[in-house]
């Protein structure tokens, strides 16, 4: 422990630990000279702005060097933040979020994470700590085989083994997680690759006296040396070799060469049967379009998305990252009643989605209608096609197919009009939303004393939530944000964020983190169950500390209320389902100098929900824990 704190003292000699503005830094400064940094320097030139890590000796010199290049280090409280942190920035931006995350138990921790953003399909680059590579397989602390690990949930992993690899490796990582089907993908670093070589040298068995003392001959040295010795020589000079040779010259123009070199060597060679679907969309009378997250890869593009879906004229389904992209109120945007409409329409494209459980495995669309699937992922094109086959299975990227048969529409001169069908799906949409406010009335007429009404707390969140102003809506939970999904409605494009089909509970404050490192003064409202937020609990620490305000609003109703529910109508016991009775989480997060609030009714809701607006604008991380009552709104809701 001593001797890495002298590391890092002299390594670290500016004592900023958060620089608001990048520092030039000499490439001749020999105290520069140490894999960490140079990594930092790559990252640097790819537009890295800020990396999420919790600590350790394994990774040290990557976050000493990011702090002196002015790459933001965010520290969280549990690892499986970093990369739930760095898939919101992939998301969000369409380039790699970066973690980084001690060996073993470090980069364990990760694992729901990164298959999370795996699925998700979002670019995220992890950094993983290792044991030296001469101790590998020896018992050395937290050695475990990373790459079995981590092999079946990313696109590639990578390990370096010579510090003049991290350059060709960090731009090959780069381009594989964001090119094709995005994804994650993992970096080992062992310490001698990041550690400077006077480190390594001395750990390795010299010692500072060792080199006060009178240098020997070569033929000296050869008769005091073992072979042990021997190949740790040779290993450490094998290892650093040329390794600083050219780190003067890293600059974002080799980003973009390296780019420009592999598509040039991998053209595309789908072909896209435009007139085919055209044919068919100007034959049928009840068209439907299902949007996924993976039409929404160009944030770039987001604004000709929004122009091909207005010339298609198609009614619109939208889930997972592309909520919001057609704003709170469009003509041909619908919410309610997917399933009924898919049952009946008669052509329908399911652009960047996968034909899952969301979509009852196919069998939700009509059998008689022509069904085309745009997917980048052949293997989601052939999922479940002995339920419901495709007439059109397109491998391509969905955003690009979609205004690109705009484009083709457009220039056919033919003008496409469904009026009577968007009626019907208007009509269905409105007495949804009329229904709903009947059961929630029903309810509130018997729910319990002291709390509010799930549906009617989501509808009072809606309304309180200013159609001007520039919010994020995190999705964390199951019950109840499942039903805010329906009564909560983002109003901008890339605005909401939930994890996905994998389901996943945890990742609201690695979201939350991850926009705010892009934004810190993003308007972000993230919304919890009382069982989900168990997991986001200690980074509100994390948020105190960086002074990201922000709120959260959790809908505590005592239990797991998607288990409690049909558990309990079905089998009739509650094992395993029931909380802490309206346990004060506002309190809680009051310890980590956060500020809280609980409401019980409708007044209290508002009122501390306005106060959380004005203590989030100063820096101050807020939650308002909401009591609610137990509801039939999702009942028969439970996946399985």
């Amino acid at each position: 422990m001593q001797r890495l704190n002298r590391i890092i003292k002299h390594m670290n000699t500016d004592n900023e630990t958060k620089p608001k503005a990048r520092p030039v830094i000499s490439s001749s400064d020999l105290s520069n000279q140490y894999g960490g940094f140079l990594i930092a320097k790559v990252l640097q030139s790819e537009g890295v702005e800020s990396i999420f890590t919790l600590t350790g000796g394994h990774i040290s010199p990557m976050l000493v060097g990011c702090n002196k290049l002015g790459i933001k280090v965010i520290d969280v409280r549990d690892e499986v933040t970093t990369v739930f942190a760095a898939d919101a920035v992939g998301r969000l931006t369409g380039k790699p979020g970066v973690a980084m995350v001690t060996a073993g138990p470090g980069l364990t921790n990760t694992i729901t994470a990164t298959k999370n953003a795996q699925m998700a399909e979002s670019p995220c680059i992890i950094f993983g700590g290792a044991t030296s590579m001469l101790l590998k397989g020896r018992g050395s602390l937290q050695d475990i085989d990373q790459f079995a690990l981590m092999r079946p949930h990313v696109k590639k992993c990578f390990t370096l083994k010579r510090v003049r690899d991290i350059i060709p490796t960090l731009r090959e990582a780069f381009y594989l997680s964001n090119h094709g089907i995005p994804g994650p993908v993992f970096i080992e670093t062992p310490l001698e690759i990041l550690w400077p070589r006077s480190e390594i040298e001395l750990s390795t068995g010299g010692s500072d006296s060792d080199k006060q003392s009178k240098p020997k001959s070569w033929l000296q040295q050869m008769t005091n040396l073992n072979i042990a010795e021997l190949y740790t020589r040779y290993h450490i000079h094998r290892v650093f070799k040329d390794g600083f040779k050219d780190w003067h010259n890293i600059n974002a123009d080799d980003k973009y060469k390296y780019i420009t070199q592999q598509e040039a060597s991998a053209a595309s060679t789908a072909k896209v049967p435009y007139n085919a679907m055209l044919n068919q969309l100007i034959r049928s009378k009840r068209p439907l379009l299902v949007l996924g997250s993976q039409a929404m890869l160009h944030p770039m593009l987001v604004t000709d998305l929004i122009a091909a879906i207005e010339q298609l004229s198609m009614p619109v389904f939208l889930s997972g990252m592309s909520r919001g992209l057609l704003g709170k109120h469009h003509a041909l945007f619908f919410r309610h009643k997917r399933s009924a409409a898919l049952a009946k329409c008669d052509f329908v494209i399911l652009c960047g989605i996968s034909c899952d459980f969301r979509l009852n495995y196919g069998r939700s669309i009509n059998k008689d209608a022509f069904f085309v699937h745009v997917n980048l992922d052949g293997q989601k094109l052939r999922i479940n096609r002995d339920l419901r086959r495709r007439q059109l299975a397109v491998q391509a990227d969905a955003c690009k197919v979609l205004i690109k048969l705009a484009e083709c529409k457009k220039d056919l001169g033919v003008a496409l009009a469904f009026k009577d069908w968007t009626n019907e799906l208007a009509k269905r949409e409105m007495q949804r939303e009329q229904n709903i406010d009947v059961g929630m009335k029903k309810e509130m007429s018997v729910m319990q004393a002291g709390t509010m009404n799930a549906i009617n707390l989501c509808r009072m969140l809606d309304d309180l939530l200013n159609d001007e102003e520039d919010t994020y809506l995190i999705a964390d939970g199951g019950d109840f944000v499942g039903t805010a999904s329906y009564l909560v409605k983002p109003r901008q494009p890339l605005h909401w964020l939930d994890p996905g089909a994998f389901g996943t509970l945890g990742c609201g404050a690695g979201f939350a983190l991850g926009v705010k490192a892009l934004n810190p003064k993003a308007n972000v409202v993230m919304l919890y169950g009382d069982g989900s937020f168990g997991w986001s609990l200690c980074e509100f620490d994390t948020f105190c500390r960086f002074k990201y305000g922000l709120i959260a609003i959790i809908g505590n109703d005592s239990c797991w209320h998607q288990m409690y529910r049909d558990q309990v109508r079905i089998l009739k016991d509650t094992t395993a389902t029931l909380l802490g009775e309206h346990t004060r989480y506002d309190l809680v997060v009051q310890g980590f100098g956060c500020k809280g609030f609980v409401a019980r009714n409708a007044n209290e809701f508002v009122t501390a929900f306005k106060e959380a607006q004005k203590y989030a604008k100063q820096g101050i991380p807020v939650v308002i824990n909401a009591l609610i009552s137990k509801s039939k709104f999702r009942e028969g809701s439970v996946s399985l």
